[in-house]
């Protein structure tokens, strides 16, 4: 499968109930907040990792992370 974001879950573990909360939250454009809180496929740039950390004091591996061919399965 490979990499994949855990947005949504990281989000709502910080507060965020929606996408709405996330895209408020980080200042990231409507579209691309939307697109990461919904589809766990979606990459974020280095740019929009830097926005999500800052705007949580966190760090790329809170909401990405690598899931194996075997986990999948």
């Amino acid at each position: 499968m490979g990499i994949v974001n855990t947005i949504a879950e990281f989000a709502q573990a910080q507060g965020c109930k929606n996408a709405y909360e996330f895209w408020k939250i980080t200042g990231l454009s409507q579209p691309t907040a939307y697109r990461l809180y919904n589809h766990p496929d979606a990459f974020p740039s280095k740019e929009t990792q830097d926005a999500i950390c800052k705007a949580f004091d966190a760090q790329p591996g809170d909401f990405i992370r690598y899931v194996s061919d075997e986990e999948t399965d």
